[in-house]
């Protein structure tokens, strides 16, 4: 699975919670130690004592919503804070590059059997490739970040995670040809002096304009004088033969430790890292040449308490970062404090913040649906986890939130919601739930920062039971699987953009049986036609021969009452015509 860069360049491949307090409070995170536990003692001591036998799972034939990635294992604890960055299409091809973290052993939640897993779809997400399940690298490894190169490389997947080297430290990833799976490993130098308490660890990763990668990753353990340790910067231009800079601290104001933080480039030579402090702000610190070189201050975008009428608030874990050419948008889990670290799970809510906006509601609290009381989970809010993506000119929101639904030790099942904006963020439709399945479990979304107009990609995990075995909330031990959807924004009115040119996409899933989904874009109101036929050129069905608006839409074609073989589907709207192929299997 994996080989050095030197291999790589001889075969002529160039790299050019908090648990609930009273009522409905979560304690303090002010005084928290880090978010995760000291993770080289996880390496160097073996668990001891029994846990509990693992709960019966039986893996439905395909899930509710989306369809699995083949990834799955026993690890339900995806994120560190900031935001998942488990999913990236290239928007060159159209191939969607995912991560997930697994441990293999039911019984070892974080020690060697834990790793990073790859697979890859070049059909749309209707098949996948996952090399076997191997990790990435073939040793343990923890919270992976996933971008895809720009430059000279383009479209190759680099993956950054911490695992051993000859200490616990990050370390990258790249894939070349994309989607082989032959990653090559790229070894930043060590901090010096190792007094600083540890290599810099969970680490997210950005593929900037020049080709260069840059990644953002933290400190271990406290410092010995006490206190969290920094954050760090570092950057590879020619994948792993120099860093410039080594490492460089994060710069004040304020430089939290323990946490993942979202990392991510532009086209044009920014390069940004967003900074999330719960309970004391969060802060962005941005590079205009590639990540070369970088402010000596970070700037503010959420102070550590903000009053909005009655309440006074503050940020929680998690949150994320886009750009949308040179502008970045954030995104921030934020909540009702009291002032003092403690923070109330009525009134959580989503805020969105960009130069243009200011703050705004993106996801408000809203009592009829989301929870004002539940049964704590590791550092989760009632809602949260908010991870940004770009359709077009639409923005979108994914986020997670607890519904009343409670499995075993009376934690509350999550579902995946969605939000979007058309004006750059200054107002957004009401949140739709898209997975709603009662008493089974989906948190840590993640989304493409590109994908084509008209539609999302998201991944997000799945479990049959609530909770987090792998960290802290003695739930009931369970495999986890990663999920896939493309979803198609069929509403341009009021939940997507108005389509600017014609698509037809690609059906889904594919090979199918007995039924797929095509959906197709028109920019204009036209007749439209949209016929299947055989190899022979005879034609087995019209799905649509009407006048439509501009718009997304969405059909069903059914081969229940043919023959397996290969089938062709015809649009015609307008001056357009497209065609393609799709397999029935039966």
């Amino acid at each position: 699975m994996q080989r050095s860069v030197a291999v790589l360049v001889a075969i002529g491949v160039v790299l050019s919670p908090l648990y609930a307090g009273e009522s409905n409070r979560v304690r303090s995170v002010k005084t928290r130690a880090p978010l995760l536990p000291n993770e080289a003692e996880i390496i160097a001591t073996t668990e001891s004592g029994q846990k509990p036998p693992p709960s019966s799972h039986v893996t439905p034939l395909s899930p509710p919503v989306g369809v699995y990635t083949t990834l799955n294992g026993f690890f339900d604890y995806q994120s560190n804070g900031g935001a998942c960055q488990h999913i990236r299409v290239n928007p060159a091809n159209g191939n969607i590059h995912v991560i997930y973290m697994i441990s293999e052993d039911s019984l070892d939640s974080g020690g060697p059997t834990r790793g990073t897993v790859y697979a890859f779809s070049s059909d749309g997400g209707s098949s996948w490739n996952n090399f076997s399940n191997v990790r990435v690298p073939i040793r343990r490894s923890g919270y992976p970040s996933l971008d895809l190169l720009q430059g000279p490389n383009q479209g190759l997947p680099v993956i950054a995670n911490h695992n051993v080297v000859s200490v616990l430290q990050s370390t990258l990833f790249v894939d070349a040809p994309e989607g082989t799976g032959t990653f090559a490993e790229l070894i930043p130098p060590l901090i010096m002096p190792p007094m600083t308490g540890g290599e810099p660890i969970w680490p997210h990763v950005a593929g900037a304009a020049d080709g260069s990668i840059v990644f953002h990753a933290s400190i271990n353990n406290q410092l010995p004088t006490g206190g969290g340790g920094p954050n760090y910067l570092t950057r590879t231009s020619d994948f792993g033969i120099s860093w410039s800079p080594l490492w460089m601290q994060f710069p004040p104001p304020f430089n939290d430790p323990g946490g993942a933080y979202p990392t991510i480039a532009n086209g044009t030579g920014r390069v940004g890292t967003f900074n999330l402090a719960p309970g004391d702000g969060a802060y962005w610190l941005e590079s205009t040449d590639n990540g070369a070189t970088w402010p000596s201050m970070a700037t503010t975008i959420y102070p550590a308490t903000r009053v909005v009428g009655s309440d006074t608030l503050s940020n929680w874990v998690g949150g994320d970062v886009i750009y949308n050419g040179e502008i970045a948008l954030f995104a921030m889990n934020t909540s009702r404090t009291d002032g003092e670290g403690g923070f109330f799970y009525a009134g959580s809510r989503i805020e969105f913040w960009s130069q243009a906006t200011g703050f705004v509601d993106a996801v408000p609290w809203d009592s009829t649906l989301y929870l004002s009381q539940m049964v704590g989970q590791a550092f989760h809010l009632s809602m949260g986890y908010p991870v940004l993506g770009l359709s077009g000119s639409t923005i979108a929101l994914v986020y997670m939130a607890f519904q009343p639904d409670t499995g075993a030790g009376g934690f509350n099942y999550g579902d995946v919601w969605y939000v979007l904006s058309n004006d750059g963020g200054f107002t957004w439709t009401s949140p739709t739930n898209i997975t709603n399945t009662p008493n089974l479990d989906e948190r840590y979304p993640s989304i493409s920062r590109w994908n084509e107009p008209g539609e999302l990609n998201i991944t997000w995990q799945e479990d049959t039971q609530p909770g987090a075995h792998a960290f802290g909330d003695n739930a009931p031990i369970s495999r986890s699987s990663q999920v896939f959807l493309k979803m198609i924004l069929t509403d341009v009115n009021g939940h997507g953009e108005v389509p600017n040119h014609f698509v037809l996409r690609q059906n889904y899933p594919n090979p199918f049986n007995p039924a797929t989904k095509i959906s197709y874009t028109i920019p204009t109101g036209s007749s439209v036609r949209l016929s299947v036929y055989n190899t022979l050129g005879q034609e087995v069905e019209t799905l649509a021969d009407e006048y439509r608006n501009a718009g997304t839409y969405e059909v069903t074609f059914s081969g229940e009452s043919l023959a397996s073989g290969v089938y062709f589907y015809r649009l015609k709207a307008g001056p357009h015509t497209e065609s393609k192929k799709m397999t029935l299997l039966r």
